[in-house]
């Protein structure tokens, strides 16, 4: 695997970690840690209230290392860690590795979730639901309304399938928003 595939795949980790804990409802786990159906210890009680919010940091923190610590050309046009200025980036590999040893997977978004996150988006734009349609490719999927309210942009809405982030596109056809998509992605990593 490269260094930029393995900083890529570190990257959809962390992401998708971060975004399997903002699905969590944390209503839901401070209502668990108040009945405490188990009789569970003062320790286990306090990660259960907090172990989301930890989460959540943790994913933040490991982003902007991850973003200080990516690939691109340096003054001699070699394929470096722009941060490190090293081939192989130790960061990197070292975040990757952590998320190994504890057994971090990717939780990619399905359609289901795809559609919920779009029909809430629509939803709120328009300010009544909005029939939708929802296609899917490799790396999200794209939602459009059935038939565009005026009080709506006529544009596709991609969810991506990693980390469940919505993003406005213009009315592209499929084929082309699917390209675009996928250079921004390449762009960003």
């Amino acid at each position: 695997m490269s260094a930029r595939e393995l900083r890529d795949r570190t990257v959809a980790r962390v992401r998708s970690t971060m975004t399997t804990a903002m699905r969590a409802d944390s209503r839901a786990l401070d209502t668990l840690a108040e009945r405490n159906p188990d009789g569970l210890d003062a320790c286990t009680l306090t990660f259960l209230r907090t172990g989301r919010t930890l989460t959540l940091a943790t994913s933040a923190a490991l982003t902007t290392i991850l973003g200080a610590h990516r690939y691109g050309r340096d003054p001699y046009d070699r394929y470096v860690c722009l941060a490190c200025g090293i081939e192989r980036c130790r960061t990197v590999r070292a975040v990757s590795d952590v998320l190994a040893a504890y057994g971090i997977r990717m939780y990619p978004i399905d359609r289901p979730e795809a559609w919920g996150r779009a029909d809430a988006w629509y939803a709120d734009a328009a300010g009544h639901p909005v029939l939708l349609s929802i296609e899917s490719f490799d790396e999200g999927f794209i939602a459009r309304p059935a038939t565009s309210p005026p009080s709506v942009p006529d544009r596709g809405l991609v969810i991506d399938r990693d980390t469940g982030a919505l993003i406005l596109w213009p009315a592209y056809d499929t084929a082309t928003l699917i390209g675009q998509y996928h250079a921004y992605k390449n762009s960003t990593l």
